[in-house]
């Protein structure tokens, strides 16, 4: 199992641009490839942008790549709101918040954490082939 790091930032629109670069940062430093980072940033992005989401004033976002997966765990969040709209369908859009992280993440589950709701979603990685 490897290491996770964590960045807590308070729950605020103005700080999803440091969420975004901390992230790239990570995934550069890790050698996550391009298109899996921006699934990854959609994924964290609609999370945050929620604000229904929000349990508290601060929200934690812990990254940790074990092998060939990249784990990213969002929280606290509010667990009935977050549950919910990942069961729903928005007709309107043609797409709901479970089908969009199952498409750009791969799996994801809520869980709960000293009886609050986490996010915890998994993105398989594809390994880069060397030049010949």
């Amino acid at each position: 199992m490897s290491e996770a790091i964590t960045l807590t930032v308070p729950f605020e629109r103005p700080y999803h641009g440091v969420v975004r670069l901390v992230l790239g940062g990570l995934a550069a430093r890790l050698d996550v490839p391009y298109e899996a980072l921006e699934d990854v940033q959609l994924a964290v992005e609609t999370i945050l942008a929620n604000d229904a989401y929000a349990a508290g004033d601060r929200v934690n976002v812990e990254v940790e790549v074990d092998g060939s997966t990249l784990a990213i765990s969002v929280g606290p969040l509010k667990h009935d709101a977050l549950a919910a709209d990942l069961d729903a369908f928005d007709a309107a859009e043609g797409v709901g918040l479970g089908r969009l992280l199952a498409t750009v993440m791969g799996e994801h589950e809520v869980e709960a954490r000293d009886g609050q709701g986490w996010l915890r979603m998994r993105k398989p990685l594809a390994t880069r082939e060397a030049p010949a």
